[in-house]
This record gives C-alpha cells, structure tokens and sequence, in this order.
C-alpha cells in the first residue's frame, strides 16, 4: 500500500514538471501545437464583415497571396469587401525552431493609390510558436476609397530568434473584390 501511494506521488510529481516545463517562456519547451483564431467574432468596424458566407452586400476574393522571408511565410487567402470595409484571412507559417511573434500594432496595409490604414480592430493572435501555423483576420479600420483595385500587407515588428532581417514581411498584390 505503501509503495503504491510512492509510486503515485512520484507520478503526479512528474507531471508537475512536465506541466511546469510547457508553461514557460523558453520556445523550445512548447509544444508544437497550432493556434487559430476564428474571423466570426464582434467587434469589427463594420456587422457586414462578420458573415462568412457570401452574400449580395459582401464581396469575395479568393486566392493564394504570400510572400517568404527567411522562415515566415505570410499567405492571404481570401478578402472580403462590405460597404467599403475590408477583411483579409490571413496565415503566418513559421518553419523555425523558434516561436516568432507577429503584433497588430506591427500591421500595415497600403491600398494602390499610396492611402496607408492600421489594423488595430483585427482578430489576429500574434503569436507562431516554431514549426506551426497560425491564422486569423485583418481588418481594416478605415473604409477603403473608391478605385482601389489591390493591397498590400505588411508586418513591420517581427521578433524572434529567426524573424526575417529587417523584421518586416510584405505580401503585394492583394486584389479588392469587385
């Protein structure tokens, strides 16, 4: 009886260290697990925004739009336009051994006609641990002006042992839907 409450004590030890050991800030302690953040959640700019389905007020786009940058790849799939409002679905795949952070306040998008407009209201998490993806919605705050026809992403603060130089990545190219 004895022997066995031994060998149950030293388990639940075990796995304390094993739970203490994941908890932590060392990258190389995580888990590989994926993080996705879902796109209906409240609280964009604009109601039309949050439908996932296609509908006559919200126009779509789909696609593959990325760009590669060391370890970090950034793909836009799918752009979705409502009364001038924008949302893009985005994906961070990080190749590294190490997580890499991507923050919204690092988020940037120029329309084609040089107007720059922030991010701030995305439902974008941030965070690659290594070897995973991560995906989640860019959402402009301003409405985009008439006779835009293509954006461009950028993430400008990029940390991480293995973020691209410069820590920025550019995807170019990103078509409105018409």
């Amino acid at each position: 009886m004895i022997a066995i409450a031994g060998v149950a004590a030293g388990v639940l030890a075990l796995l304390g260290v094993i739970e203490y050991a994941l908890s932590g800030n060392n990258s190389a302690a995580q888990p590989n697990a994926t993080a996705t953040t879902t796109s209906n959640v409240v609280d964009t700019p604009d109601a039309a925004l949050e439908t996932t389905e296609p509908s006559a007020d919200v126009k779509v786009q789909t696609g593959s739009f990325k760009q590669q940058r060391g370890m970090l790849t950034i793909e836009v799939n799918r752009v979705e336009a409502a009364n001038g409002r924008v949302k893009l679905f985005v994906t961070a795949t990080n190749a590294s051994q190490a997580r890499m952070t991507l923050p919204v306040v690092g988020i940037a998008v120029l329309d084609d006609l040089n107007r720059t407009y922030a991010a701030s209201s995305s439902k974008w998490d941030g965070l690659v641990t290594q070897g995973t993806k991560t995906s989640g919605t860019v959402v402009l705050d301003e409405k985009i002006a008439n006779g835009v026809n293509s954006l461009t992403l950028t993430f400008s603060s990029i940390s991480g042992q293995f973020a691209p130089t410069g820590a920025a990545i550019t995807v170019t190219g990103i078509p409105l839907p018409k």
